[in-house]
């Protein structure tokens, strides 16, 4: 678990600006300052919920004289994972599949997990209709439907020498529904050990299209979480009419221009995965990681895992006044010293990642028309992962700009 005390500070309005940077080190470990304020932000007091703090920088009264804060906890937003898990016969190779559910299972039972969400789905997973099998002969016979082609001479579709489905809506439900560890570690270990890479096909295509329309829904139904899909496969795509890597990436990328986004981390166990990168792009998150099976599996797997989750750090929730309704043009973010609460710094807000300050840092918005979070700018981040300093957001001062 993340060993820092978040607080927020503010009340919110649409009117104001962004803003969230750190100008003063956060603590004596700090390589950027002395930790000893900044300017514009001397406490008077600062009680925590329900506390106030005094601000000098961003006021909102008449006179331009100081403004009171309501203080509250900063609480992380959500992190909802979905994994999508390739049980494939090829994953019996080289100690893979063993591997990777040592990790899987390790990654729900630590305690650094605690609090996070996770679902699951295999893929292939049987059809759950009958497969049409007789074809013309024609490779491209519209008879075979998802499960082509149609294998000449044989006059048989391909897709009929296994029970593999083709069909998206055979994926679109999970095998484990999201649910938050450590509650969810028992059934989801379970899950994982009940299950064996025994698929004769890699239907990437219509897996990523059916964790598509489970993570978005599950996404729409939570705003305020962050929901991600991992997609762990060992190989390219194999049979069906419609399996291809454009085709998963056209999926994944669907989802990653949501309305709220869901991103797609891809981990290719194997060799040979550069293709896996095209989806990875396309679902948001640049490229995917590849784990070497000549090395240690288990521990490449648990790394990209840990990568995965830390992106949950630093991106917070908007706490609600009591009143219900906040205003977005009063909210401010401190670091404050948990050893002397009277000494804390306000950064300031910007407007969107590419205005982050690489040295000052910053706060912004998700989305400055319909905030759901607020995420610290990376060098932001950076100085609160670093330090043993309080991030506080307050409600009810203007919100004051880096």
């Amino acid at each position: 678990m993340i060993s820092h005390r978040f607080w927020v500070v503010g009340t919110l309005s649409l009117s104001g600006a962004l803003a969230f940077g750190l100008s003063a080190a956060c603590s004596a470990g700090s390589d950027t300052g002395d930790g000893t304020g900044g300017s514009g932000a001397n406490a008077s007091s600062s009680s925590g919920i329900g506390g106030e703090m005094t601000l000098d920088g961003g006021t909102n009264d008449a006179s331009g004289g100081a403004c009171a804060a309501d203080t509250y906890p900063g609480e992380l937003v959500p992190l909802d994972l979905y994994v999508m898990l390739d049980k494939s016969s090829s994953m019996t190779s080289e100690g893979k599949w063993a591997s990777v559910t040592t990790a899987l299972k390790g990654f729900a039972a630590s305690e650094d997990s605690i609090g996070i969400g996770v679902g699951l789905q295999f893929f292939p997973v049987p059809a759950s209709y009958p497969i049409p099998v007789a074809c013309n002969g024609q490779i491209n016979d519209p008879a075979c439907g998802l499960y082509g082609p149609c294998m000449p001479i044989f006059n048989v579709c391909s897709g009929s020498v296994s029970n593999d489905s083709c069909d998206p809506i055979d994926y679109d439900e999970p095998k484990l529904p999201i649910a938050e560890l450590p509650a969810a570690e028992p059934a989801f270990t379970a899950e994982l050990n009940n299950a064996s890479p025994n698929g004769d096909s890699t239907p990437s295509q219509p897996a990523m299209e059916g964790a598509v329309v489970y993570a978005t829904a599950w996404a729409q139904a939570h705003p305020s979480h962050l929901t991600f899909i991992v997609f762990a496969t060992d190989g390219d795509p194999t049979s069906c009419s419609f399996n291809s890597i454009q085709g998963t990436a056209d999926a994944a990328q669907q989802a990653a221009n949501g309305n709220p986004p869901v991103k797609t981390f891809v981990i290719g166990v194997g060799s040979e995965l550069g293709s896996l990168n095209q989806i990875a792009v396309a679902g948001g998150t640049g490229q995917a990681y590849l784990v070497d099976t000549g090395q240690d599996v288990t521990q490449q797997f648990i790394d990209a895992l840990n990568e995965i989750r830390a992106l949950g750090l630093c991106k917070f929730q908007i706490p609600v006044p009591e009143e219900g309704t906040p205003d977005y043009g009063k909210v401010n973010v401190s670091l404050v010293d948990p050893n002397n609460p009277e000494n804390y710094i306000v950064v300031g807000q910007v407007d969107n990642e590419s205005t982050c300050d690489p040295v000052e840092g910053g706060w912004y918005y998700d989305d400055p028309y319909d905030p759901k979070m607020i995420i610290l700018c990376p060098a932001s981040c950076d100085e609160v992962m670093l330090s043993d300093w309080d991030v506080s957001v307050l409600l009810g001062c203007e919100t004051i700009l880096r």
